[in-house]
C-alpha cells in the first residue's frame, strides 16, 4: 500500500513563498510556530474550533478569539484514498485531542500512532489549479515536527 508522503512546510520555506491556505481563517502563521485560531467564550471560557458564533457550553454570543495549544494526542485516524481534485492522496485524516482540552480534525503527516503525541505544523495538502501549493494546518509526530 502506498503510504502518504510527508509534506511539512518549514518556516524557511514560508519565508520564500507566501502559502495559499486552504482555510486561511483557521491558522495564524505569522510567528515561528503556527497556531490554530479558535473561539473563546467571554462568559464561561469554553473553546470552539472553528470559532463558533454561539458558545456550545453556555449559549453566550460574546465570543472572542484565542490560540489553541500546538501539542496533542492522536485520538483516531483514517487513510483517505479519494479526495477532491488537486488534493494529494492518499492522506491520513485524524482527530487530535489538544493539550487545552479541545478535539480538532486535521491532516496527519508521517506514520500516525493512536495515542501518540503530535505537534501542529503547516503542510502541503494539494496543488491549486494554477500549480501553486495548497497549504493547511497538519499534525505530525512530535519527534518529527518542525
Amino acid at each position: 500500500m502506498k503510504q502518504p508522503s510527508t509534506n511539512i512546510v518549514t518556516n524557511e520555506a514560508l519565508a520564500d513563498a507566501e502559502p495559499h491556505f486552504v482555510a486561511p481563517g483557521l491558522v495564524d502563521a505569522s510567528g515561528p510556530q503556527p497556531l490554530l485560531i479558535s473561539g473563546k467564550c467571554k462568559a464561561c471560557g469554553a473553546l470552539s474550533f472553528p470559532k463558533a458564533e454561539v458558545c456550545p457550553s453556555c449559549l453566550s454570543q460574546d465570543i472572542g478569539t484565542a490560540h489553541l495549544a500546538s501539542d496533542g494526542v492522536l485520538y483516531s485516524f483514517a487513510t483517505v484514498h479519494q479526495a477532491p481534485k488537486h488534493w494529494i492522496v492518499p492522506y491520513h485524516l485524524g482527530y487530535v485531542d489538544l493539550a487545552d482540552g479541545i478535539r480538532v480534525l486535521a491532516h496527519i503527516e508521517g506514520e500516525p500512532v493512536i495515542g501518540g503525541t503530535v505537534r501542529l505544523a503547516l503542510g502541503r495538502v494539494g496543488t491549486g489549479p494554477d500549480g501553486s501549493a495548497l497549504t493547511s494546518y497538519v499534525f505530525s509526530p512530535a519527534g518529527d515536527a518542525t
